[in-house]
């Protein structure tokens, strides 16, 4: 039992630390954070009493809150060249978290505020979803890299590492239910696994969320590429088939 109390402390410190890293200095909760790393834990029902309350505490920024931040970002340099900002699109509590790379945004900027594949990959991803029998309001469809960018930029490691974050705190308050990687710039920041895209794809992993939570991941491929090769259309099917059986349980 001691080594659990350490666990969870130990937990608790780093959540706390990397809000800190992202300038998060204050929560709406933050005297019962306090009091709840005070308490003496002596059982098991009082461990997940406590991990329930850390959870919703850390949870408390809205999607809209993390939307205004990621219009504003200038953690890398990408922001002085990115046509649109792209925080995702969907239901605020979703079921299903759709990951993409990140979105090669047409001029003019006005043209595709909406997008977050492209045009014709998120007509494609509505088509997978009425497939499956998805209402959009399940769903929440995101990128990696929260900047639409030009056709000649290719992003680096470190411009992926910095919108990582962003993503994290996103799933941290969709709370999804199931992960779709769909691509293999969302696969591999997802999972941190060297494996292809062909090899990951066909079965589930786990991605463990920013409070503990594991959820549930299934890689397949993205819109743009099966809009080339439309032969892995049959495959993506069979992926998107485990991910309707998945949620109905």
């Amino acid at each position: 039992m001691d080594s659990q109390r350490f666990e969870i402390i130990r937990d608790v410190q780093a959540v706390l630390a990397y809000h800190h890293c992202l300038g998060i200095e204050a929560y709406p909760q933050e005297a019962g954070i306090v009091h709840l790393l005070e308490r003496k834990i002596d059982s098991p029902a009082r461990i997940e009493k406590v991990t329930q309350q850390l959870q919703m505490t850390t949870v408390a920024e809205t999607l809209e809150d993390l939307g205004a931040e990621i219009h504003g970002c200038r953690n890398c340099e990408l922001h002085a060249i990115r046509v649109v900002p792209v925080a995702g699109r969907g239901g605020s509590r979703a079921r299903l978290l759709i990951v993409g790379g990140w979105l090669t945004a047409p001029e003019p900027p006005e043209s595709n505020r909406e997008m977050v594949f492209g045009l014709e990959e998120d007509r494609m991803v509505s088509r997978m979803l009425e497939a499956i029998h998805l209402d959009p309001g399940d769903v929440f469809v995101t990128n990696i890299l929260k900047c639409g960018l030009p056709g000649s930029c290719q992003p680096v490691a470190a411009n992926i590492q910095s919108c990582h974050a962003y993503l994290r705190r996103q799933i941290a308050v969709l709370a999804p239910e199931l992960i779709c990687a769909m691509g293999t710039i969302a696969t591999r920041t997802l999972l941190e696994l060297p494996q292809s895209l062909s090899q990951l794809r066909g079965h589930f992993h786990t991605y463990t969320a920013l409070d503990g939570r594991e959820i549930p991941l299934m890689a397949t491929y993205h819109p743009s590429y099966l809009l080339q090769a439309e032969e892995m259309k049959k495959e993506t099917w069979k992926d998107l088939q485990l991910i309707a059986k998945r949620l109905a349980g």
